[in-house]
């Protein structure tokens, strides 16, 4: 009975923090956990964002819910899924990223189903950085668990990359910190065949100014391989492919708004086909 009114006590507060926190109206979590998609989004600026908003972004999209940062100890928060959704790292610019237009793809043809996203990119990082040991990781898994006591985690998406060309030793090393990294992400939540898929990086990265020069190039070419190359290696992972995007600024690094909503469907087209994949019976 105790653990009965317990559990009650702590759904209800999630569900009367959100608007509070958003300053939107209610966001209603289902009664169900099957109903509460959950995906953890986590990688650097790309992910996070790299352009900034328009006029709209911030209304709320509708079945799509947004998981605020809490410091440690503190109970889980949610509002009304909108831009942005990463405002806090590494700083409180407000940018545009492909998380909302991956839910809205993502719930389209799901009646009942509500999204719930997990927004723990950090812009300007390494794998490293953002890999087991790092305060960003710990931060992520200690989200992910508190959004799982309300849903399911239906899988990962991940960006990230751009900061491991900077130096050959960070090259060399991406493949075994990402294999790490899965491993490690899987573990940690208890699912041992969760989904977790990567988006390649973009395909101007490396003709800007800062960043063509040869050595450079070739290791911006070396980490797309690695990316590209996951699902043939670590069961259970996909890939998003960046052609036809277009960058947000002369720099050329990051991806402009229409880019953005284009990964955002890519990220829930490759989900959708696993997903079928996986249905599918085995030929052995």
């Amino acid at each position: 009975m105790h653990s009965t009114v317990r559990r009650f006590s702590y759904v209800l507060s999630i569900v009367l923090l959100a608007p509070m926190a958003s300053g939107g109206a209610p966001a209603d979590i289902p009664s169900s956990k099957e109903d509460f998609h959950l995906f953890l989004l986590m990688g650097q600026s790309n992910m996070s964002g790299g352009v900034g908003l328009a006029a709209g972004d911030t209304q709320p999209v509708p079945h799509v819910l947004k998981m605020l940062y809490s410091k440690e100890g503190a109970g889980p928060k949610w509002a009304p899924g909108a831009h942005p959704l990463h405002p806090r790292r590494p700083n409180k610019k407000q940018r545009f990223g492909p998380g909302i237009s991956f839910a809205e793809a993502y719930v389209a043809n799901k009646p009942g189903i509500v999204v719930g996203l997990i927004p723990m990119a950090w812009g300007g990082r390494s794998i490293e950085q953002l890999g087991k040991g790092s305060e960003i990781y710990s931060d992520a898994i200690r989200h992910a668990k508190a959004a799982m006591q309300a849903g399911t985690l239906k899988g990962v998406l991940w960006h990230q990359g751009e900061s491991d060309t900077v130096e050959q030793t960070r090259t060399d090393a991406y493949e075994k910190r990402l294999h790490c990294l899965i491993e490690d992400t899987r573990k940690d939540l208890g699912n041992l065949r969760l989904p977790f898929i990567v988006g390649n990086l973009a395909e101007f990265y490396g003709t800007g100014k800062d960043h063509k020069a040869p050595d450079r190039v070739a290791r911006i070419s070396r980490i797309k391989e690695i990316l590209r190359s996951l699902p043939e290696k670590i069961p259970h992972t996909g890939f998003v492919e960046s052609t036809g995007c277009s960058p947000a600024a002369r720099a050329k690094v990051h991806f402009d708004r229409e880019s953005c909503i284009l990964l955002g469907h890519r990220y829930a087209k490759v989900y959708a086909d696993m997903m079928i994949k996986a249905k599918m019976p085995s030929s052995s």
